[in-house]
């Protein structure tokens, strides 16, 4: 096959952001019709090399053909839809219910979420309803890694500052070696997510911001077990809007086939959410605190599509069509 076409074909399907099977048969159906044009170009004299090249360029550019495929084939069906919702509603009914505290439920709600998603993603080609799952069951190693940093920040300062660790040694290297351990787990499910579509790796980051302040918060009042976690049930109302929010979010945005209108939508669902959180703690932020926290929420939702273009670069170059 001539360069210009295995290139034109390759970078195709770097935009198709789609299943891997259905990108397949996408990507032959396009070779097929790029060979019959060029076929029929030929008996009207045309050489080879000039049918083929032609025939590429009367495809038309590859952003615009993938863009095109995507509206098409992207949207969810609804039980897709209906599925996608379902933690975040779980989650609601924790908040709304002030069950959040219940450490054996949570556990098991944990277990079972994660337990789904590992099912849907040994096959290796996961649904699009299990992104909205495969956020909460990558929530528990996320938080325990950020608590695990702040522990040891917070012992490191006290060891210089004192002399003497404020926790045991072994519990001490215990959380030097979870830390990396933590990131390598994570690292490697967020990579093979950015290459599928970093839209959907950014659906999946879609509560983190929300539970890490709420989990922050807490820890900062002094843990599940102070006497400040039933102050923290004054924000349980605000908190379960906050997931049926991300429910309605998730549920549009398997529907829609446009990126933009994607993109749009967790920036727009987004900052309003940081508002109302922001709104719902029960200490005062100051305008400055809010944006800077929407602007925070925002670079972490949109970081997958940095990743996304390094790793299509590295692809391309490895492949030698870069």
């Amino acid at each position: 096959m001539p360069f210009e076409v295995t290139y034109y074909l390759q970078s195709l399907a770097w935009r198709l952001h789609l299943d891997p099977a259905e990108k397949d048969e996408i990507i032959q159906e396009l070779e097929a019709h790029l060979e019959d044009k060029a076929a029929e170009l030929e008996t009207q004299g045309v050489d080879r090399e000039t049918a083929m090249a032609r025939a590429v360029e009367e495809m038309g550019a590859p952003n615009t053909v993938a863009q095109g495929m995507y509206e098409v084939h992207s949207p969810g069906v609804w039980l897709d839809v209906l599925l996608s919702t379902i933690p975040h509603f779980l989650l609601a009914s924790l908040f709304a219910l002030h069950l959040w505290s219940h450490y054996f439920l949570v556990s098991l709600l944990l277990i079972a979420i994660a337990f789904v998603t590992w099912r849907n993603w040994r096959a290796g080609s996961p649904s699009k309803w299990s992104y909205s799952w495969m956020g909460y069951s990558l929530a528990a190693p996320a938080l325990s890694w950020l608590l695990s940093l702040i522990t040891l920040g917070y012992g490191a300062w006290t060891l210089v500052t004192t002399g003497q660790l404020p926790f045991n040694v072994v519990l001490f290297f215990l959380l030097i070696g979870y830390v990396p351990f933590s990131m390598w787990i994570m690292a490697n499910v967020i990579f093979k997510m950015v290459k599928r579509d970093w839209l959907l790796a950014s659906l999946t980051a879609l509560p983190f911001p929300f539970l890490t302040s709420w989990v922050l918060f807490l820890n900062w009042q002094g843990g599940l077990w102070s006497e400040h976690a039933e102050r923290m049930q004054d924000s349980d109302t605000a908190r379960a809007f906050i997931f049926l929010a991300m429910a309605v979010t998730t549920a549009v945005f398997l529907k829609v086939g446009p990126r933009l209108l994607r993109i749009g939508l967790l920036t727009v669902s987004t900052s309003i959410l940081v508002i109302i959180t922001a709104a719902s703690l029960p200490v005062s932020l100051n305008v400055l605190a809010v944006v800077l926290m929407i602007v925070a929420s925002l670079a972490f939702m949109l970081s997958p599509a940095m990743l996304e273009s390094k790793i299509e670069r590295r692809q391309l170059e490895a492949e030698g069509l870069g």
